[in-house]
């Protein structure tokens, strides 16, 4: 999509979180922010940060196709001007401050809940 250009740099205001395999099964919110979250030095970093961007954008693709037409709205809203990284950025700061929820939903939940707290459908 158009919408997200660009690789993801590290984020030097993200904690480094040491991903391992198992994360790669992304059953949670928590563990989109590992891979999200990888450090540059990490040995599974290119793998993580490909999974990252991959599901950001799967999602972002996902939501485009399903509210396209009149059945469901968006839940999200932001202008084209957006990247990738700024998706990450607003998800790893969301994380952060839901800490309680990052176990118990599946991470298309967080990711959603993320963007649709930045960028909301007037």
């Amino acid at each position: 999509s158009g919408v997200f250009l660009g690789w993801l740099l590290v984020l030097a205001t993200a904690p480094a979180v040491a991903v391992d395999t198992t994360n790669f099964e992304v059953k949670t919110s928590r563990d989109l922010v590992a891979l999200c979250s990888t450090s540059a030095s990490d040995p599974l970093y290119h793998a993580a940060m490909g999974y990252c961007l991959g599901y950001v954008d799967g999602a972002h693709d996902y939501h485009l196709s399903i509210t396209s037409g009149e059945l469901l709205k968006p839940i999200a809203c932001h202008g084209p001007e957006v990247t990738r990284q700024q998706v990450v950025d607003v998800f790893l700061a969301w994380s952060r401050n839901n800490d309680s929820l990052l176990d118990k939903e599946a991470p298309i939940h967080g990711l959603m809940r993320a963007v649709s707290a930045k960028w909301p459908c007037k």
